[in-house]
């Protein structure tokens, strides 16, 4: 025996909405699955599990550590992507991508095909250079080099690390940028120098009490002097910078080199007397 049920067309509609909404939400899964940001797929498929950002950190002159990511000094151009795990992670594959970029700054990674554990693999979301696939090496680490341009107080962009191929990620960490906070000093106040001649000036930059390297200052002369040797100077491994200033026309009388950290107002002054004769000891 048959039963018939008869819908009215009160009760069609309810039925037509719900098609709707159900072919919609379909519509919206697919689309969310296709702009997703997804890690390319590697030969082995062969990931880290449970990405943390415990292992990942951003490495720079200055950098300082916060609850949410890292802040970097404005004078950095140049810092390192770094991955430490474990040997139990040897040769798997991770992924750390980059974004929401503010405008005006840019990011350049290093890059390798295929990925290794100091260049990315980005081939990435259609080629992405903010995507960063790289593989760990035989202690589970990794170190890529990335370059910032275009970076100022109010820059600032996110990170997270990724892992796949099912899609595993942690939640956003932030980099910041702060105006440096490094000092200088010049290692003579004054320095007799004979008429004509050259001056060699030594000056070195401090991050606290700590000697900083990589810092960038300008460089001014003022008073007697025909050459310099840079208006610009960069600190060395262990803080120094050396500066030549040229006296060829025989003029007698002083000199003062400044060097100024760029972005603040952190100075050092050296004077230089232009004397006659030799120089007394």
């Amino acid at each position: 025996m048959r039963a018939w049920f008869l819908i009215t067309k009160d009760q069609l509609m309810p039925i037509k909405k719900i098609r709707s909404i159900a072919l919609a939400a379909a519509v919206l899964t697919l689309a969310s699955g296709a702009f997703a940001a997804r890690p390319a797929l590697a030969v082995d498929n062969t990931w880290i599990s449970g990405p943390s950002l415990t292992h990942v950190s951003i490495l720079a002159t200055g950098a300082v550590a916060s609850g949410t990511g890292v802040t970097l000094s404005t004078q950095t151009t140049t810092f390192t992507l770094s991955y430490r795990s474990s040997a139990a992670e040897s040769g798997k594959f991770a992924q750390v991508n980059f974004f929401d970029l503010t405008s005006g700054l840019t990011l350049a990674l290093t890059s390798a095909n295929p990925a290794s554990s100091a260049g990315c693999d980005q081939q990435v979301l259609g080629g992405n250079s903010h995507s960063c696939m790289f593989k760990l090496d035989g202690t589970g680490s990794a170190d890529v080099t990335g370059v910032f341009g275009g970076v100022t107080a109010s820059a600032a962009l996110k990170y997270q690390l990724l892992s796949g191929p099912n899609i595993a990620q942690t939640n956003p960490a932030n980099i910041s940028f702060a105006l440096p906070h490094n000092t200088v000093k010049a290692l003579a106040a004054t320095s007799k120098v004979m008429a004509p001649g050259a001056a060699v000036l030594r000056f070195r930059f401090y991050d606290g009490a700590v000697a900083a390297a990589s810092i960038r200052a300008t460089v001014a002369l003022s008073g007697i002097g025909d050459h310099i040797s840079a208006t610009s100077v960069v600190s060395d491994s262990k803080g120094y910078v050396w500066v030549y200033v040229a006296n060829l026309k025989k003029k007698f009388g002083t000199s003062t080199v400044t060097l100024t950290v760029e972005g603040t107002s952190a100075t050092a002054k050296t004077t230089i007397k232009w004397v006659a004769g030799t120089l007394a000891k």
